[in-house]
C-alpha cells in the first residue's frame, strides 16, 4: 500500500497534538506523517495496519509509531461506515519539536533509543497500556507545562517496559510517489468498506487503481509484500477471529460475515493463518 501523506496542523499555542480520535470529523485512512505517534485504544476491536504488519487489536491497545511509518486502525464497529468514530487517544509530536538536540541529552538516552526502535512500530502489553493510557486521557484536557510534563512521563513509562513487540519488518520501506499513493489509498479504502462482500474481486480493485490486472498485481505485491488475495484474507481472518470470540454465531455464519463465499475455503484459510480450526480457536480463547 502507498500511504497518503498527512499534513498535521498544530492548535494555536501547542507544540504537539493530543486528542481523542472519535472527535475527528473525517475518516482515518492509511496515511503517514513526519510526527511520532502514540495511540491508545481503551476499548474496541479491529485490524491494525502498520508498515507491512497486519494484526488485530482489542482492549488496552497501545502502539508507538516512528516518523513516516504508514498506519491505520480499522474498527470492527464502524467497518463500512463513512467515518470511523472509534474512540482512541492519540499523541503526535515531531522528533525535533523540542529542538534537534533535546533527546540527545544523556539523561534521555533511553527515550532516544525507544524512539529509534519505534521506526518499526512498537506494541506494548496491556498492563503498560492501561497506565500510560490513563495519563493520555487526562492529557486531552491539560495544557501548557502540565501537558508537556505528562508527555515526558508517558515516554518514561514506555522506556520502563522491557517487552514491547516490534510490528513492521526492518526491510519495510514506505513508497512516496504521490500518484501511486492516491491510487492505492482508494483501493485499500474500498477493501475496508467491502471486506464482508464475497464478490470483492481482483478485477474490481484493478479497475479502481486504473491499471490492468497483471500490472496491478505486481504493483500491489511490490508495495505490500503480499498478493491481493493474501492481503484480503489476512484482514478477513482477523475479523473472523474476533467474531468467533465475541459472538455465539456458528462457524458458517462467521465465515459469511467475514466475507468468505464458502465455509470450506474459510476453514482452510483460517487453519493456514492461525494453525487451528475456527472451532479450536474459539474453544481455546474462551477458556483463557
Amino acid at each position: 500500500m502507498k500511504p497518503t501523506f498527512e499534513k498535521l496542523v498544530l492548535p494555536a499555542g501547542d507544540s504537539f497534538r493530543c486528542f481523542d480520535r472519535s472527535a475527528l470529523l473525517s475518516p482515518v485512512k492509511w496515511h503517514r506523517h513526519p510526527e511520532i505517534e502514540l495511540t491508545y485504544v481503551e476499548q474496541g476491536a479491529g485490524s491494525r495496519l502498520v508498515g507491512d504488519h497486519i494484526g488485530t487489536y482489542g482492549d488496552e491497545d497501545l502502539v508507538l509509531l516512528g516518523s513516516e511509518l504508514p498506519h491505520t486502525w480499522l474498527s470492527d464497529e464502524y467497518r463500512g461506515q463513512e467515518y470511523d468514530r472509534h474512540q482512541a487517544f492519540v499523541i503526535q509530536f515531531h522528533p525535533h519539536f523540542l529542538g534537534t538536540q533535546f533527546f540527545a541529552a544523556p539523561e534521555l538516552a533511553d527515550i532516544a533509543h525507544l524512539l529509534h526502535r519505534a521506526e518499526q512500530g512498537l506494541w506494548f502489553p496491556p498492563e503498560v497500556a492501561a497506565a500510560v493510557g490513563q495519563r493520555m486521557q487526562k492529557m486531552v484536557s491539560q495544557g501548557g507545562f502540565d501537558r508537556m510534563l505528562s508527555l515526558l512521563y508517558c515516554l518514561r513509562d514506555l522506556v520502563a517496559c522491557d517487552s514491547p513487540t516490534s510490528l513492521s519488518t526492518r526491510s519495510y520501506s514506505a513508497p512516496t510517489n504521490a500518484e501511486m499513493e492516491t491510487r492505492i489509498t482508494e483501493v485499500c479504502d474500498f477493501i475496508t468498506c467491502h471486506l464482508s462482500d464475497p464478490e470483492l474481486s481482483h478485477a474490481t480493485l484493478a479497475e479502481i487503481s486504473g491499471m490492468n490486472p497483471s500490472a496491478f498485481s505486481r504493483f500491489f505485491k511490490q508495495a505490500t509484500g503480499r498478493t491481493v488475495s493474501d492481503y484480503i484474507n489476512e484482514l478477513r481472518i482477523g475479523l473472523a477471529c474476533r467474531l468467533l470470540v465475541d459472538t455465539d454465531e456458528s462457524v458458517l455464519n462467521v465465515s459469511i460475515d467475514a466475507g468468505f463465499a464458502n465455509v470450506s475455503n474459510f476453514n482452510r484459510r483460517f487453519k493456514q493463518l492461525r494453525h487451528l480450526t475456527p472451532r479450536e480457536y474459539r474453544n481455546r480463547l474462551r477458556v483463557m
